[in-house]
């Protein structure tokens, strides 16, 4: 890895922030990754549900069952399932959402299986609940993909974590969506590991060098599933959120897809739009679809791509505030648009952030704005984080010309060959850094 640099940074309102620069090798070199699954994701997603995200505004939280289904667990008999581990994840989590109701915390039963699934749930340590101010249940399912940086990919030289991914509550937004679950393009030497999302911002690499910024889209791709090939416009028509959240019985053969996979098939429509994928709806749908891979062409000429928000830097000049559509919770919209907590105050709110581009010539770079811990803060002392304007500056100091913001917060860190030199946000109750678990990193070899 060249030239890491670590800065502190003296602000005028007497607040510091430390930064960390890396420059990469090149655009062939990073690549898209899993990280190993954590043994339990529910402990670090608890903590932050009940110490950050639940008290910062517990008027707009409901009455929620978190659940993860454990390997080998059987569900209850009669229940149709696959070995698939999503499949019965979802699964698991329709029979609660049929057959409980959470008040004032504790479990009302409306099914017998749903009693017995809780009870299975329950002594595995696989279900928790975590309970706001309004009166409706939210099932809320964990998705057993997240993982920590820090123990997976160990001999790569450089990890960071890398897009969004559905965090809260409101991006559960249909039954095909999990906590946990990736969103966004991501792109890697013309494939699309992840399609692109919400015509939000991307950093795009070309093979012929050239680094910008575009707003792909869907409508741009060709879908093949299972051999059929469907293209938006002609033969297809690509229904998401947040223009609609569910379709019209009687609309046709449609299938819902998240990332690479069709989630489920309806050939009269009435479906959920999820918030991580889309509805596909088309006459040449077929029953083969259902459970098919999904393979997307169209930006074979891109070496790599991802897509979060927003961006920071466009040919060098600042973007000044947000420059694609985010959906905020927080002014009681309905409609799930993730990640919906995230555009708050563009020039004032600060957090740890982290920034993927490049310089005038292209060349790769990383920037790390430390964020201000949960507990244990101390003004002058510990950086305060970055808001979104003074990331764009930090950037262009640091000699970025196009720049993204990727995902920041508690995902936020850098780590060269195993080691982080900045600090984590998220803390546990004694202070000591608690490290998050995320779907998907970028690692460098």
């Amino acid at each position: 890895m060249m030239d890491p640099e670590i800065k502190t940074i003296k602000r005028p309102d007497g607040e510091i922030q430390r930064l960390q620069t890396v420059k990469l090798p090149d655009w062939e070199s990073p690549a898209f990754f899993r990280p190993q699954p954590a043994k339990d994701p529910l402990p670090g997603l608890l903590r932050i549900y009940r110490q950050f995200l639940v008290p910062s505004a517990p008027w707009i939280f409901g009455q929620m069952v978190l659940l993860r289904v454990p390997e080998g667990m059987a569900l209850p008999a009669g229940v149709d399932a696959s070995d698939d581990p999503e499949d019965r994840l979802f699964t698991a989590a329709d029979l609660l959402r049929e057959g409980v109701r959470l008040v004032r915390g504790k479990p009302h039963f409306r099914t017998a299986e749903a009693r017995l699934l809780w009870e299975k749930l329950e002594g595995a340590g696989a279900l928790e609940t975590v309970c706001g101010k309004l009166p409706f249940t939210k099932v809320i399912p964990v998705s057993e993909k997240m993982g920590l940086l820090s123990e997976s990919a160990q001999e790569a030289s450089l990890r960071v974590n890398a897009s969004f991914f559905i965090m809260d509550p409101f991006d559960c937004a249909s039954p095909y969506d999990s906590v946990g679950t990736p969103f966004g393009l991501c792109v890697k030497d013309g494939e699309i590991l992840s399609p692109p999302l919400y015509e939000r911002e991307a950093l795009l690499v070309e093979k012929s060098g050239c680094v910008r910024i575009g707003k792909p889209s869907l409508q741009e791709l060709t879908i093949e599933i299972a051999g059929q090939v469907f293209e938006p416009g002609r033969n297809a028509e690509i229904i998401s959120r947040p223009l609609c959240s569910r379709t019209a019985v009687g609309s046709g053969p449609e299938a819902v897809i998240v990332g690479r996979k069709v989630r489920a098939l309806n050939l009269v429509g009435g479906l959920e739009v999820p918030a991580a994928g889309f509805v596909l709806r088309s006459p040449d749908l077929q029953g083969n679809c259902m459970g098919g891979e999904v393979r997307y062409h169209g930006p074979e000429d891109i070496v790599f791509g991802i897509q979060a928000g927003s961006s920071l830097l466009r040919d060098g000049v600042r973007s000044g505030g947000f420059l694609s559509p985010f959906y905020n919770i927080r002014k009681l919209q309905r409609t799930a648009f993730p990640p919906s907590l995230y555009p708050l105050n563009y020039e004032k709110d600060r957090a740890a952030r982290i920034a993927l581009g490049a310089d005038k010539d292209g060349r790769p770079m990383l920037l790390w704005a430390e964020g201000a811990p949960k507990i244990g803060y101390r003004r002058g002392e510990t950086s305060c984080g970055a808001s979104l304007s003074e990331m764009e500056e930090y950037c262009r100091e640091a000699g970025m010309a196009n720049a993204v913001n990727l995902d920041g917060g508690g995902s936020a860190q850098i780590l060269l060959n195993g080691r982080r030199a900045l600090e984590l946000s998220d803390r546990k109750e004694d202070g000591s850094e608690l490290e998050r678990a995320v779907p998907l990193g970028v690692s460098v070899h």
